[in-house]
């Protein structure tokens, strides 16, 4: 099986990482290395960005395994790769054009994904976004599957997309990027990001920072913050009211100022 490129070998025994400098409460890293442990579900060894060797639990369902390895396993293989991963949905326009939504768990992304997607928007990606240059060292967004993640409190009101029918599986050159957040008020906020803060807010925005920085090599990190930062890429803060039903109201937002 592959994943992203990447060579996935399961079930398969998966060895401890002595002396890792680097580590959290459930993960291990050393050079082209990380571990993973997701209690009750399976041990990942991510090696090199192109290896993922898992052992998973007794009993546990194939798709459990399988959706866990779409996560911090997926974003390690590109982080072993010099690509930053940012914590985002992305979304293409009519013209190709890649639309990061970027924000923490429970800002929105995916259902203003699904929001988007269902206006005829094309899917790239949702929850994790690799960020890169092209040749011409334009930043891209990089497609993963097609697949969203509807988390339970938004199961009301989340619609089926096609999904296959709506995916993008090559990168795009980045358009804008959205970050998304949620404030006590009853209004929609948008605000822009500007001077230094660019450079801060991609970082701010990046898909587990604390392993991003144990895997990701900081001249190539460097290197494409720095260029999304110095260029025209609108960055815009979309902070949405806490409570309140605002997916179609964000989407509207999005598509107005997404300018030809």
């Amino acid at each position: 099986m592959r994943v992203d490129g990447a060579v996935v070998r399961c079930p398969v025994p998966v060895a401890d990482l002595p002396d890792a400098p680097h580590s959290g409460v459930l993960w291990h890293a050393a050079p082209g290395r990380l571990l993973l442990d997701v209690p009750d579900v399976a041990r990942y060894l991510i090696s090199d960005g192109n290896l993922v060797e898992i052992n998973p639990c007794d009993g546990v369902e194939a798709d459990e395994v399988r959706r866990f390895l779409r996560m911090t396993p997926a974003a390690a293989l590109y982080l072993q790769r010099g690509i930053p991963v940012l914590h985002a949905a992305v979304v293409a326009d009519a013209a190709g054009r890649a639309v990061v939504l970027a924000g923490d768990s429970g800002s929105g992304k995916s259902v203003l994904l699904t929001a988007l997607v269902r206006r005829g928007w094309g899917l790239l990606t949702d929850d994790l976004a690799p960020v890169t240059l092209d040749d011409a060292r334009v930043p891209v967004a990089v497609p993963t599957w097609p697949e969203v993640i509807q988390w339970p409190d938004h199961a009301g009101h989340a619609a089926v997309v096609d999904q296959d029918a709506t995916f993008i599986d090559e990168a795009r050159p980045v358009r804008a990027i959205w970050w998304l957040g949620v404030h006590g008020f009853d209004r929609i906020e948008v605000r822009g990001v500007e001077g230094v803060s660019r450079f801060e807010a991609f970082g701010a925005m990046a898909y587990n920072r604390r392993i991003a920085s144990a895997l990701l090599d900081r001249a190539s990190y460097l290197t494409i913050a720095g260029t999304v930062a110095g260029s025209g890429i609108p960055i815009r803060r979309l902070i949405r009211p806490r409570g309140r039903w605002t997916a179609d109201e964000l989407a509207d937002i999005v598509e107005d100022r997404t300018e030809d």
